[in-house]
């Protein structure tokens, strides 16, 4: 199976580090199950200070999956209010990653 690796870019309110992290250490079930079904693969996150890196793996982009998740009924409105409570808003400050060099490639 081919799948669509991205890196993607978001940043946190100032001083939401900490909170981001604890909130991230157990995702709902049923959230993860929805992401799942609407093509996600694999999604890993890095946090340098108020800078979160993104790594998505999705069976056809993320904006694919995107969009799939907003054809639903919303989710988890908890979770949702949860993370916007900790990301900051300003679109300069979420971003996909150009991919510079990829080991498999060369």
């Amino acid at each position: 199976m081919s799948t669509v690796v991205e890196g993607y870019r978001t940043r946190l309110r100032h001083g939401a580090a900490e909170r981001y992290a604890r909130t991230h250490a157990r995702i709902p079930e049923h959230l993860h199950a929805a992401l799942t079904r609407c093509g996600l693969v694999r999604w890993r996150i890095w946090v340098d200070g108020e800078t979160v890196f993104h790594v998505i793996e999705t069976r056809d982009g993320r904006e694919r999956m995107v969009e799939r998740m907003s054809a639903l009924p919303q989710v988890d409105p908890a979770w949702d209010a949860a993370i916007a409570a900790l990301v900051d808003d300003d679109p300069d400050g979420s971003a996909p990653l150009p991919l510079v060099w990829d080991s498999i490639l060369g």
